[in-house]
Parts: C-alpha cells; sequence; structure tokens
C-alpha cells in the first residue's frame, strides 16, 4: 500500500503546477549562482596568483636576516564555488613578524565585526538551496492532510481499513520522491558546469564531498517535509496550513540566523577590537621606552656620542639593512639587535596574551551563535555544509594555528643559529671590510655596489594541509546527527497527530 500510494503521488506531483515552478526556479537560480561562484574562484586564483608572485620575489631579494618576513598566501578553496561560509569575511594573506603573532588574515576580504560569524545571506548554490528546497517543501507538504480531508477523499480511504500509519508514510515517501529529482538536477548541472570550466580541478575527494552533500540535503529536504507534514496534521484548513508553513519557513530561514547571530553578541559581549589595538599600543609604547633606554646605555658602553649609516633602508617589523657605515656604528648595532630581538619576542608574547583573550571572546560568540542556530534546520543545515567545503570556522582556526606554528619555527630557526648576535642580521657586508669612522671620512669605505641575495633553503617552510574528507565527515557528524533524530521525532509526531485527526 505504501508503494502504490507514494507511485500516486509522486505521478499527480511531477505534473502539478508547484513541480514545474520549482523545476524552472532551480533551473534559473542554480546555473547562475555556480556561475557567481566560478568567476569569483577564478578572480580568487588570480589574486592568489599575484600576490604569491610577488612573496617569492621578495623572498628571493632578502640580503639580511632582519628582512626575514615570511608572507603566506592562502590557496582558494576549490569547494568554495558551493558555500563560501565564513571565508568571504576573511582575508587570503598573512606576513610572519617578531613583533607580534598573526590574529587574522589579511588581503582581500569583507569587513565584520566578527569575522567566525557565519555571513547567511550570500550568493551560493548552498545557500540558493537552503532558501528554495525548504520553500519547497513547505509548500509541497502543507495541505498533504487537509487537501485529502477537503476533498472528501481522506474518509473513504479509511472506510476500506487502510492503515492510517502506511497511508501516511506512503505520502511522505510520494513526496519526498517527487523533489529528489529536482535536486539531483541541481547537483549535476552544478557539476556539469565546473567540470567544463578550466582552471577549475577538483579531486576525487572533492567529488566525493559533493556526493556526501547531496546526502545530507536529502535529510534537510526530509526535514522540512516532515515540519510541512506535521503542520497539516495539526489543523483542518489549508488556507491555515500554508500561513503557519510560511510563517516557519520565514522564522528558521531568515528570522532566526539573523536574531542568533544578535544574541551571540549580547549574550556573549566582547571588547572593542579598538581597546584591544590600545593596549598593544601601550605595549608597544613601553617597549619603545625601554629601547630608547638601550640605546643610551650601549653608546655609553662604546664611548660613542652617536651613529651614523651610509646606504642605510628599514621597514616594517625591526627591519634595517645598511652597508658601508663606520665599524663603531656597526657594533652599535650588533649590540643593540643582540638586546633588542629577544626582548621583542617577549613583548609579542605579552601582546599575544591580548589578542588571545580577544580571539577567545570571539570563537566564544560563535560557539554560542552555533548553539544558538540548533534551533533551525537551516543553520545546522549551513554549518555542516561549511565543514564538508571547509570553510567552516573550524577550517580557518585550525589553518591560523599552523600559521602561528610556523612562525615559532622561524623564531627558533633564528635563535639556534645565534642570527640576533650576527652581523648579517643587519648587513651583508662582509665585517672584515669594516672600516672606522675617520676612514669613513675620509672617503675609504668603498663598498661593493652589489651583494648576494640569502640562502635561504634551510629556513622552514610553511605547508598547509586542508582538512581530510575523514576530519570534515568528523565536524560535519554531529548536524548529521542531529536531522536524523530531528527527522526520527518529526516523523514520530507527525504519526501521533495523524492517529488522533479528526476525518470530519
Amino acid at each position: 500500500m505504501i508503494w502504490h500510494i507514494a507511485k500516486k503521488d509522486f505521478l499527480l506531483n511531477i505534473i502539478s503546477a508547484r513541480f514545474i515552478v520549482g523545476f524552472l526556479l532551480c533551473l534559473i537560480l542554480v546555473p547562475f549562482t555556480i556561475m557567481v561562484g566560478i568567476d569569483e574562484y577564478k578572480s580568487q586564483l588570480r589574486i592568489y596568483t599575484i600576490d604569491k608572485e610577488k612573496a617569492e620575489k621578495e623572498w628571493k631579494e632578502i640580503k639580511v636576516y632582519s628582512n626575514l618576513k615570511p608572507q603566506i598566501v592562502k590557496y582558494p578553496e576549490p569547494l568554495g564555488i558551493f558555500y563560501k561560509g565564513i571565508n568571504q569575511n576573511l582575508g587570503n594573506k598573512v606576513k610572519i613578524y617578531l613583533q607580534e603573532y598573526p590574529l587574522f588574515l589579511t588581503g582581500h576580504a569583507a569587513t565584520r565585526d566578527n569575522p567566525l560569524l557565519n555571513a547567511f545571506f550570500s550568493l551560493d548554490f548552498i545557500t540558493v538551496l537552503t532558501i528554495v528546497f525548504s520553500l519547497l517543501a513547505l509548500v509541497f507538504s502543507y495541505d498533504l492532510i487537509t487537501r485529502e480531508r477537503e476533498d472528501g477523499t481522506l474518509k473513504l480511504i479509511f472506510t476500506n481499513q487502510y492503515s492510517r500509519i502506511s497511508f501516511l508514510i506512503g505520502k511522505i515517501t510520494g513526496l519526498l520522491i517527487s523533489l529528489i529529482p529536482i535536486l539531483i538536477f541541481c547537483f549535476l548541472l552544478s557539476a556539469l558546469l565546473i567540470a567544463l570550466s578550466p582552471d577549475i580541478n577538483f579531486h576525487v575527494t572533492d567529488w566525493i564531498r559533493v556526493i556526501v552533500l547531496f546526502v545530507f540535503s536529502i535529510l534537510y529536504l526530509f526535514v522540512f517535509i516532515l515540519i510541512g507534514t506535521l503542520i497539516s496534521g495539526m489543523v483542518k484548513h489549508s488556507s491555515t496550513a500554508i500561513v503557519l508553513s510560511m510563517l516557519c519557513w520565514i522564522w528558521f530561514v531568515f528570522l532566526w540566523p539573523v536574531s542568533g547571530s544578535y544574541l551571540s553578541k549580547s549574550l556573549a559581549k566582547i571588547d572593542l577590537y579598538d581597546n584591544v589595538k590600545n593596549s598593544l599600543n601601550d605595549l608597544d609604547k613601553e617597549y619603545w621606552k625601554k629601547e630608547g633606554e638601550q640605546k643610551h646605555i650601549i653608546l655609553k658602553e662604546l664611548n660613542m656620542q652617536g651613529t651614523w649609516w651610509w646606504n642605510a633602508t628599514g621597514g616594517e617589523d625591526g627591519y634595517f639593512e645598511t652597508t658601508g657605515s663606520p665599524s663603531e656604528s656597526m657594533k652599535y648595532l650588533l649590540l643593540l639587535h643582540t638586546w633588542k630581538e629577544p626582548v621583542r619576542l617577549s613583548y609579542a608574547d605579552r601582546k599575544w596574551a591580548i589578542q588571545k583573550k580577544y580571539l577567545d571572546g570571539l570563537i566564544r560568540q560563535q560557539r554560542m551563535e552555533q548553539n544558538l542556530s540548533w534551533l533551525s534546520p537551516s543553520e545546522i543545515f549551513g554549518q555542516s555544509a561549511s565543514c564538508l567545503c571547509r570553510s567552516s570556522e573550524k577550517d580557518f582556526l585550525r589553518y591560523m594555528d599552523k600559521i602561528r606554528r610556523y612562525r615559532e619555527a622561524i623564531v627558533a630557526y633564528l635563535k639556534e643559529r645565534k642570527l640576533f648576535e650576527a652581523y648579517i642580521y643587519f648587513t651583508p657586508q662582509d665585517p672584515a671590510t669594516f672600516v672606522s669612522s675617520a676612514e669613513c671620512v675620509k672617503g675609504n669605505n668603498k663598498v661593493p655596489d652589489h651583494f648576494n641575495t640569502l640562502d635561504l633553503k634551510d629556513v622552514p617552510q610553511f605547508a598547509d594541509q586542508p582538512a581530510g574528507l575523514s576530519e570534515s565527515l568528523k565536524d560535519a557528524l554531529s548536524g548529521i546527527a542531529v536531522f536524523i533524530v530531528l527527522s526520527v521525532l518529526l516523523l514520530l509526531c507527525s504519526i501521533l497527530v495523524f492517529n488522533r485527526y479528526q476525518l470530519r
């Protein structure tokens, strides 16, 4: 009986106006969102190539270790074509500095108060899927029971001693298999557009992620079908059911995501980043004061009145390079950097304590939003999709942890080779060619016009290994488990309500 009812409903649904409108809606929106995603990915790829080439060029031109500041450029995520997640709120590169730990990426990104909070209303495939298929599920299921009652067929069916449970499951099954072809069409069309696009290479594991995403989309669709069925079983008129269904749709898909984000900011308040920057600036001022005092101590120690440089250049994060300067000034610089760099590293640790507290606050907000979002199937679906597409906050936090560990490797490299205490830290000139101030005045500080760049083959290199399939599935497992439990509970509630449903 279940199959006969499902087959009958399937045949009726696929020739209905609702099915045709839903199919046409997907036919318009899916190619548009995928093409937008492909275009944005190619744009990110071009930016990545430019930034990467610039970073490699700067790396090859380093002549002193004080200019050793590796720049990491993040490769764009191909699965972002399906779902951008929080990647759209973040930058694409970061430089490794000694004076502070990297907190976020910089570069091309949208600006938000908390980049870890999900930007729900973004134009991508999963967002469109979230909105359209929840709507289709409710539009098809809101009158699943009330229509049969209003047409008088419900009473007629049960006069033949048919089981109510079998009838209900048959109706739900018929509706589900009616909408799955549209879902299959959306994924196949998306896969075809990606496969035919040059410069986009999906690995086998990426396609497996897409398949898992498809299966999870069926669960999402099933949940909203059950919500519509439950509403249809709780009321007697289709007009009432459609109003309640649309209210649920608006609440779950639009209102609750915004409310959850607002509540998380209200309940888990954090300090403004301007105050964090002020605290960091206070530490910088404290350091500069100590450095000024140390400079006087070193000058007194060397019995010098002052210093002067030839061919000097400097920049961010303590970079200083000079050639042809007097030997006294070179000695001064050597003593200064020997004291300076370890102290700067200790201040970086103190600054990181402040930054870490701020970051923990952002994570606390995000986790609260995540917990609140469990009241919305749409939000649960979005979170699990972001895990499968490697665009979740967990993926970002893991990536930033790797960058901070890489910074520690760079610091360890400089310390182990005692480069802070070496002339090569600030001058490419051979110390044997240094001359005194008196000789410099006479013009005897002749230096070569060109110095070789550093051989950096033994410097640690950053290697990013994105989350594997098993790790992503583990991250998404909680959402999938919730959907399975929710489906069972909604189905049981629908059966319970329908068993008590008045046929007249």
